[in-house]
């Protein structure tokens, strides 16, 4: 039997098998599946080890372990391609966590991201949530407390989705891996390294708001530059070239600058 925490007594039998029910899932043909991050490298513990790993399985999760990032993208992106509700799992250290949430919200918006947590320490916490976490579990919380919780999200996700689907509506993406700008036409428009970084930063930030700094910081690592920080007129020159490539697609670029502070993504995602 599981307990359940918030009023500290247990969950019967019914009540868990009411989380395996298939039924909770409606809007695609595929069942749900969870992708494990968890590199042989981490000394993070939890489910990342045998035991509350086939906890998860045996709750009628389908669990796939990835051991680095580019398995991971690998596998998230396959899962995305077949439509299948997703979530992924961190298991990692604290900040390849947040740097794999930021890609990975960047990426997939409609992915589900929860984070395996050691510490209890409400900054760090707050950084993931920041980089794209949906959900934080301490690394110590029973298997019942992390299923109830990806359950409640992959339903969600199945919900939000059939929403989506029934209203027909289209919205703006980033295909194979960031490097294309897919409209709600269709128009798929290549994008430059700084372009790519911008555009990243800016949907994987809250409310898709950044400040120029963040911007700024983005598109300097992602040239590698180790020199004075860009200046904010390098991000503007960067804007203005974005928006005549849409433009010569035919599209109008959703971005909205924020007067003395940074820019906005307007569009649906």
């Amino acid at each position: 039997m599981g307990q359940d925490m918030s009023k500290g007594r247990f969950l019967s039998t019914r009540d868990e098998v009411c989380l395996k029910s298939p039924r909770l899932f409606h809007s695609r043909s595929s069942p749900p599946a969870v992708i494990l991050f968890s590199p042989s490298s981490s000394m993070q513990s939890g489910p990342a080890n045998g035991p509350r790993l086939a906890e998860l399985e045996a709750h009628g999760l389908t669990v796939s372990r990835c051991t680095d990032m580019p398995q991971l993208y690998a596998v998230a992106r396959q899962a995305m391609e077949n439509d299948r509700v997703c979530a992924v799992l961190l298991a990692s250290g604290h900040s390849e966590n947040c740097i794999v949430a930021a890609q990975l919200r960047a990426l997939y918006p409609s992915l589900g991201v929860v984070a395996i947590t050691p510490s209890s320490m409400e900054t760090m916490w707050l950084q993931a949530l920041q980089s794209g976490v949906d959900h934080i579990c301490p690394a110590s919380a029973p298997s019942q407390l992390l299923v109830a919780i990806l359950f409640r999200l992959l339903w969600r996700l199945d919900v939000t989705a059939a929403s989506a689907a029934a209203s027909g509506r289209a919205v703006w993406s980033l295909a194979e891996h960031g490097w294309i700008l897919a409209s709600p036409e269709g128009q798929r428009i290549p994008l430059t390294t700084g372009e790519r970084a911008f555009l990243m930063a800016l949907i994987a930030a809250p409310n898709q708001r950044a400040p120029h700094a963040e911007l700024i910081k983005a598109v300097n690592e992602a040239y590698a530059l180790e020199s004075a920080a860009a200046l904010q007129s390098r991000i503007s020159v960067l804007v203005s070239r974005l928006r005549r490539k849409c433009a010569e697609h035919g599209v109008g670029l959703p971005l909205k600058s924020v007067h003395n502070w940074g820019y906005m993504f307007t569009g649906a995602l």
